[in-house]
């Protein structure tokens, strides 16, 4: 895990960064099951 200054960050822009990885690693969850799905079909 990469860890960044956040020093000069609002606690909303961190709020906003941590809800942006998880919409991230959630849409990629979301593209991996479906190519695995259709491979299977």
């Amino acid at each position: 895990m990469v860890l960044h200054d956040v020093s000069d960050k609002t606690p909303g822009m961190l709020l906003v960064a941590r809800l942006h990885v998880d919409l991230c690693r959630l849409s990629s969850a979301i593209c991996t099951n479906r190519r695995a799905a259709g491979r299977e079909a």
